[in-house]
């Protein structure tokens, strides 16, 4: 999360789609969850 938050201090408007990606990796295998839970949470956060 710090190297979003420097990215963002640096640049705005960087991209910082894979970081996020490899957050929300770890939150998933934290949890357990399984590819069709996963598939939900990332559906639910689209909308």
């Amino acid at each position: 999360m710090e190297r979003i938050l420097e990215a963002k201090r640096i640049d705005p408007k960087a991209d910082t789609t894979v970081l996020e990606r490899q957050i929300d990796e770890r939150i998933y295998h934290l949890y357990g969850l399984t590819p069709d839970e996963i598939k939900l949470v990332e559906e639910s956060v689209r909308r």
